[in-house]
């Protein structure tokens, strides 16, 4: 179980060089591995759903025309997470709705995370009202600091991957989950403990 994302990077990483070198059905593979969550991902920026398969379907488009200049990530998924969010902005933009887009280095900027009950994955009925009020704890977070929940925590992406992906320095995505963290504890009096602990355990 903990060698799964290694070989998953392992295969990437293979089928990004085969990509490189003109396959096209390794172009394919990695749409196909990856659509699914590259679509969840772009529905926390935007739900337009067609406006979003588009942007992933130019997004695998261009990848392929500059196959041959790009050279190879040390992580494919979170390049792929990296591209879409910088093209979701950049198409959003383009929008006269958006045409004073909000600055990058405000604090409350970021994608819009929402997190459901369903997120945590805890199937004791028991559980599920304290589990639906850490979900409204979460959503009561900045954006940035429930984007890097997100990456980090449902994605799996590292520190240096959430940075490359938000285009941040690795150090402020530490201080993003830190401040997170004491937000959550500030709020976490209308949670029982026993969930806070389960919380923690998540983010060791």
């Amino acid at each position: 179980m903990s060698n799964l994302p290694e070989t998953n990077r392992s295969r990437d990483s293979q089928l990004w060089k085969d990509l490189v070198l003109g396959n096209e059905q390794a172009l394919g593979s990695l749409m196909r591995i990856y659509y699914r969550s590259l679509l969840n991902y772009g529905q926390k920026f935007n739900r337009d759903e067609e406006f979003l398969k588009d942007c992933i379907q130019e997004l695998f488009i261009e990848i392929w025309n500059r196959r041959q200049t790009l050279s190879s990530p040390d992580n494919v998924k979170a390049y792929l997470f990296s591209s879409l969010r910088r093209k979701i902005y950049r198409e959003v933009h383009k929008l006269p709705l958006f045409s004073h887009p909000e600055s990058a280095d405000a604090e409350d900027s970021g994608l819009h995370v929402e997190f459901s009950p369903e997120w945590w994955l805890i199937e004791e009925e028991s559980l599920a009202e304290r589990t639906r009020k850490m979900g409204h704890l979460l959503n009561l977070l900045p954006k940035r600091q429930r984007e890097v929940i997100y990456l980090k925590y449902y994605q799996e992406l590292s520190r240096d991957e959430i940075a490359q992906v938000m285009s941040i320095s690795p150090q402020t995505v530490s201080n993003l989950i830190h401040l997170a963290f004491v937000n959550l504890r500030d709020r976490i009096k209308t949670v029982a403990i026993s969930l806070f602990i389960i919380l923690t355990l998540f983010l060791v």
